[in-house]
């Protein structure tokens, strides 16, 4: 690092050796320092380097970005905004983030304190630099991060930033946040060669107690059952659950999965609900898993013996969470799943095999009633989502990854693939699929990227800045939006609360609908994609097959306006 360089030339640098490959950005006037060092490190200034710089014109799609890629890669990246308004334009997309326990690193500059310094060292130049400074700048987001921190002096930008992405990596994984006010950007850097020296906690281990009790309660057990979401964060810790329900014959339910847990071929794939199978269970085992039913809707059997594992099992972070628990462990999957196969080991085989014969028998009934759904779905009109994930499924292959915010449903795709699948996050925020898919597509560049998108999430996504991106830097993603005419979750809860009321009278249920609806095919045109609406049922396997191609040999971004009925 030359001697004239900036606080802001520092940190990109720091951020490069730390192993951070794009810095996602959405600039203002906090940023001078920090263009004119990436124009240094392009132009060959200097021995530094720093991550890849990529402008992304709205901030809700560069933090999905961050998660998206975060979920494929399994490491962060890093993305800066602008001061406070920038930062409060990511607030949904870091929520998102963080009830997912996602790591990613997010910066944003700070309103100058000065008025009347030169403005070389940043300075006041600006009529909104008043308007914007706050007193607690990361006051609004500070309970959807792990940690978060001012930088205050050019000698702390190596150990601020190795502490940020640390605590970002460290389970439970999660977003950090970093303000630099513009003074600091601009002040000359400390020369630094220093290596990282800050290493991300290892993964936590069960208590040997805990799992042998764990082990007993499923020995035990005539009619087990494991509930999970978020297992298949890490493909390992699949392969371990996979291994464990096999050889014990477990029955597994994939519930609002988060990520690929358990193949939909695997022999104890049970179902993706929870709900009809509670009622027999005598003993539960949840894991990694933070809604594992619905308390007020879904029946469990009375005595059944309850088992939470997670690295946090009770889900502090919750305000309330209060289901039942008879033993809580705190561990990741990754370590506890193999030691409790091992501490089950001395189970009878006879009772194992009644227990597979149960299971084949009530999967067969799962699978027979996704038939009947598919059967019928067919040739239905307007176009049934199970028709649409059915067809979608047909190309999910080993180098496809499927980011399905809405409209794809599992059970009818076909997903058995661990690390090829990616759902949203337990915290709803809509518009999540596009800016995701971008981010997978950055940690995955030679696979097919399928992203699912509900019309309803396309409008928060904003759809502009997400095909922009795409355009921009060759991002050839296969878009569907499945398209309802609104907000198919908020027609739902109206009529599960009010069966009988006036709202369902009528024939649409008020702020529900989109109407008329845009002809989204069109706008993904205005960046150079290709755009189809679909309609008939016949018409759509061969769409998607033109679609795939495109995208595949053409490096275009599709998008295909599928018109559906209700999303179940």
């Amino acid at each position: 690092m030359s001697d004239n360089t900036t606080v802001g030339h520092a940190l990109l640098a720091r951020l490069k050796a730390a192993g951070i490959e794009y810095f996602l950005a959405n600039a203002g006037t906090d940023f001078p320092p920090i263009i004119e060092a990436i124009a240094q490190m392009s132009g060959g200034a200097g021995d530094d380097d720093g991550p890849t710089a990529m402008v992304i014109p709205h901030e809700n799609v560069a933090v999905s970005m961050a998660h998206g890629y975060a979920m494929v890669a399994r490491k962060p990246l890093a993305v800066m905004l602008h001061v406070n308004v920038g930062t409060s334009n990511a607030i949904c997309a870091l929520t998102n983030a963080y009830r997912t326990n996602v790591p990613l690193v997010l910066m944003a500059g700070r309103t100058p304190w000065s008025e009347h310094a030169p403005l070389s060292e940043g300075t006041r130049s600006r009529h909104i630099h008043w308007a914007q400074e706050m007193f607690d700048q990361a006051g609004m987001l500070r309970e959807l991060v792990k940690w978060d921190y001012e930088l205050r002096a050019p000698a702390e930008v190596d150990v601020v930033i190795d502490r940020a992405i640390t605590i970002a990596e460290s389970d439970i994984q999660g977003p950090v946040y970093l303000s630099i006010p513009r003074e600091v950007l601009a002040a000359p850097a400390v020369p630094s060669s220093a290596p990282r020296r800050s290493a991300p906690t290892g993964i936590a281990h069960p208590d040997p107690d805990q799992i042998a009790q764990a082990a007993d309660i499923l020995m035990a057990a005539e009619n087990p059952l494991i509930i999970t979401a978020d297992v298949g964060k890490n493909p390992t810790a699949a392969g371990y659950l996979a291994d464990l329900a096999e050889r014990y014959a477990i029955p597994v339910i994939t519930h609002v999965p988060r990520y690929l847990c358990l193949g939909n071929d695997h022999p104890m794939h049970l179902d993706y609900e929870a709900s009809p199978h509670l009622a027999n269970a005598d003993a539960v085992l949840v894991l990694d898993c933070d809604v594992p039913w619905i308390p007020a809707t879904d029946p469990v059997f009375p005595d059944a013996k309850v088992i939470h594992l997670a690295q946090d099992p009770l889900f502090s972070r919750y305000p309330i969470r209060s289901f039942p628990s008879n033993l809580s462990i705190a561990a990741d999957s990754v370590a506890a799943l193999p030691k409790l196969a091992d501490a089950m080991g001395t189970m009878d085989e006879g009772r194992i095999a009644a227990r597979r014969e149960k299971v084949a028998h009530a999967r067969q009934e799962v699978r027979n009633k996704w038939q009947g759904i598919r059967d019928n779905a067919r040739k239905a009109d307007p176009i049934h989502p199970a028709w649409l994930a059915q067809s979608v499924g047909e190309h999910l292959g080993d180098d496809t990854v499927l980011v399905n915010e809405m409209g794809v449903v599992p059970q009818h795709a076909g997903i058995n693939n661990p690390g090829r699948y990616f759902g949203p996050s337990p915290a709803g925020g809509l518009g999540w699929g596009l800016g995701a898919a971008l981010g997978a597509k950055l940690a995955a560049p030679d696979d097919l990227i399928i992203a699912t998108i509900g019309d309803g999430s396309y409008f928060f996504g904003n759809p502009m800045a997400a095909h922009y991106c795409a355009r921009a830097y060759d991002l050839p993603i296969l878009f569907i939006v499945v398209n309802n005419h609104g907000w198919g979750a908020v027609r739902r809860a109206t009529k599960a609360m009010y069966p009988d009321g006036k709202a369902l009278t009528g024939n649409d249920i008020p702020l529900s609908r989109i109407d008329p609806a845009p002809d989204y095919e069109m706008i993904i045109e205005a960046c150079g994609g290709y755009g189809e609406r679909v309609t008939d049922p016949d018409a759509l396997p061969d769409a998607l097959a033109r679609a795939v191609k495109m995208v595949r040999e053409e490096r275009r971004q599709v998008l295909l306006n599928v018109v559906v009925s209700e999303v179940v």
